[in-house]
């Protein structure tokens, strides 16, 4: 059987979002759609996404099993006597993984997230190798971690691109970890440090990731927020202050729910459409996807929006559970949205010599009858 090219991820950005923001990239995760996007793959500074990739393996051992947040962690003197923003941990100390989480998640502390790393992978060098495997894993192989904190002076740069890609992982593989960016503040021994991310008490909705500030001096921000079931990802990176630099990313989130909506074309492994099949034992076949298929488009150009189903042909038995036989186009007029590969839902066996031969001879009747009708 011929089959199709593999399915296309088609996102399609739009010029329907003002903003004079430096860099952005903004897109609906609920579809994997990108809705609009300026300078993605400019080169910027930024700690984040050493903190991001860092979170995203601690994440991974926590789902894993390795990491039980209920469990705790003897603090060594290398994470205690570590640089940057720090939950203030004593060599020796032994804490609960859930405040080691929290105070990595909420405001970076290193010290905590040292902790967290050596009792993964036993030293930093060793996890920073799973670093670096784990980029190739999520389509980041240009890039290159030299430490798992982001204070390394050989940090090379990254884009706005990478950052939304990393952000996207962590939101879709690890939800329940995911969970602890909404939380605002953390207290430890009497401390109470709160999160970088100004963005969360601004809007309800929002619901993480986290903000930092380059070396350069700009203000790079990694924000999520989530309304009627849509959910959207923003990657911005601004010189502004850091009021005009809310006021901007909170336009963009703004712009993205007011300017866009979802529109939900299949279920998955619902028929959604039928295809004829030739010498099979069934002469019909259900198709559908085995993945729900939705697409963000504008607002205004909700009544253009064309769904386009091309079908393997001829489709000839015998057909397999999943063998894909279709693909379905959506289409806002000339513009090409997003490319989906269908599926057989169903199992349809070859007939064997006696019953194709009966078909046909039927076939045949029928046309005859249906000509002396005629004439």
């Amino acid at each position: 059987m011929c089959l199709l090219a593999p399915v296309i991820a088609s996102p399609k950005a739009f010029n329907l979002i003002e903003s004079n923001a430096s860099i952005y990239l903004l897109g609906d995760l609920s579809t994997g759609l990108i809705i609009s996007e300026k300078n993605p793959s400019r080169d910027i500074n930024s700690t984040s996404l050493t903190k991001l990739m860092t979170l995203y393996l601690i994440f991974d051992a926590v789902k894993n099993g390795i990491l039980n947040a209920q469990g705790k962690i003897k603090v060594s003197r290398t994470a205690a006597t570590t640089r940057g923003v720090r939950m203030f941990l004593n060599e020796g100390d032994s804490v609960k993984i859930e405040d080691l989480l929290k105070g990595v998640v909420i405001y970076g502390a290193n010290d905590a997230a040292l902790a967290l790393v050596e009792e993964i992978a036993g030293t930093e060098a060793q996890f920073i190798v799973a670093m670096n495997q784990k980029a190739k894993v999520l389509g980041l192989s240009q890039l290159r971690f030299t430490d798992a904190i982001g204070e390394s002076p050989n940090m090379s740069p990254t884009s706005a691109s990478d950052l939304y890609q990393l952000a996207a992982s962590i939101i879709l593989d690890h939800a329940p970890s995911y969970a602890l960016f909404k939380l605002n503040q953390h207290e430890w021994q009497g401390i109470t440090q709160y999160s970088s991310n100004s963005l969360l008490g601004r809007d309800s909705y929002n619901d993480g990731l986290m903000v930092s500030r380059s070396a350069s001096g700009g203000t790079i921000g990694i924000i999520s927020s989530v309304r009627d079931g849509r959910r959207v990802l923003l990657v911005i990176a601004d010189n502004s202050s850091k009021g005009q630099f809310a006021s901007k990313a909170q336009d963009l989130l703004n712009q993205a729910f007011k300017k866009f909506t979802t529109v939900h074309i299949a279920e998955p492994n619902t028929p959604i459409a039928q295809l004829t099949v030739g010498h099979g034992v069934n002469e019909v076949l259900d198709i559908g996807s085995t993945d729900k298929i939705s697409v963000t488009i504008p607002r205004e150009r909700k009544n253009e929006i064309e769904v386009v189903i091309e079908s393997v042909q001829p489709l000839i038995a015998p057909i397999k559970y999943g063998d894909v036989v279709a693909k379905l186009t959506v289409k806002l007029k000339t513009d090409t949205i997003q490319t989906s590969e269908l599926v057989a839902l169903k199992r349809i066996r070859r007939a064997g010599v006696m019953v194709r031969g009966w078909k046909r001879l039927k076939s045949l009747t029928l046309h005859l009858l249906e000509f002396m009708k005629n004439n």
